[in-house]
């Protein structure tokens, strides 16, 4: 008689187990899955842009050397006198005018590129 009541426990445990994933569990797994779907999309985007920015600096790296700039920029700065240009390189100046000169021409790219350009 013992297995009967078990039985009937089992069952009922079994109902209110079903009845927990009918009133929050649905609830639960549709959230989860949003969540989940969510994150997707987003390391979606961010891959996406990285990888334009990327596309983008190396077309503007490209610009840059066939225009000639880093070649008339090296020109002039060796027409610089030498206590000028030493303390020029004391400041950092060379490296500066890189990074300027760097992000100028890829904020120009940029424009170009399709979800960045604006």
């Amino acid at each position: 008689m013992e297995w009967i009541a078990g039985v009937i426990d089992n069952f009922f445990t079994f109902i209110q187990w079903v009845w927990d994933f009918l009133t929050t569990g649905i609830y639960e797994l549709i959230k989860d899955f949003l969540v989940l779907l969510t994150k997707a999309a987003i390391y979606s985007w961010v891959s996406l842009q990285v990888m334009a920015l990327e596309v983008a600096y190396e077309a503007a790296q490209g610009i840059m050397s066939d225009i000639g700039v880093a070649e008339a920029v090296r020109q002039r700065w060796a027409g610089l006198p030498a206590e000028v240009a030493s303390a020029l390189s004391f400041f950092g100046i060379p490296q500066a005018l890189n990074i300027i000169f760097s992000a100028l021409s890829t904020r120009f790219v940029l424009k170009f590129v399709p979800f960045l350009g604006r």
